[in-house]
């Protein structure tokens, strides 16, 4: 599937604009600002990255950038900066079309993404990664913990074994719903 990277460059919309591309139904990941280009080359089937910038982009007084080469990057680039420095919209309706824009029009990007086709694919790739094998999987109740366990039990089923990790931040009985949850 295809697929848009974007970069962090301080902006707290990170995850927002990786949703807009996914509701796109183009796949998304977000990549720290300081990924190197040979990293960025290596992942499967980019036909764009968006350098996502905002209110975080200067740290310890200096501004944090992507390498130079990933500017010059054998796809599309397109700087999303909500400071206001960039010539990116304010208006929602005119950042959709700008991000669709950029997506479909420049990129050329396929809309082959959904979350069932995402959720078969992990479930295969931990078939193939686990085998025959036995899966010892710490869960806390949290969203990853459970989200993990999930994919796994779909993947390998009775080859699975959830061991509780009480992390001591619970609320009252907490522990115990989790428990009875996953039973």
């Amino acid at each position: 599937q295809d697929m848009i990277v974007i970069l962090d460059l301080g902006s707290t919309e990170n995850t927002v604009l990786a949703r807009a591309v996914r509701d796109l139904g183009v796949y998304s990941e977000i990549y720290p600002h300081d990924i190197t280009p040979d990293e960025l080359r290596a992942l499967p089937n980019v036909r764009g990255i968006l350098l996502n910038g905002g209110p975080n982009r200067v740290v310890d007084g200096v501004e944090i950038d992507a390498a130079k080469e990933i500017y010059n990057h054998d796809v599309p680039v397109l700087l999303a900066d909500h400071k206001g420095d960039q010539p990116w919209p304010s208006d929602e309706e005119e950042r959709k079309q700008a991000l669709s824009n950029f997506v479909f029009g420049v990129c050329g990007a396929q809309p082959n993404w959904n979350m069932e086709n995402f959720i078969a694919d992990q479930v295969e790739l931990i078939r193939q990664q686990v085998g025959d094998r036995k899966v010892l999987l710490a869960l806390s109740g949290g969203v990853d913990s459970s989200v993990a366990a999930a994919l796994v039990a779909e993947a390998v089923g009775n080859q699975l074994t959830c061991v509780f990790v009480d992390h001591g931040l619970m609320r009252l009985n907490e522990g115990d719903e989790v428990e009875a949850a996953f039973k």
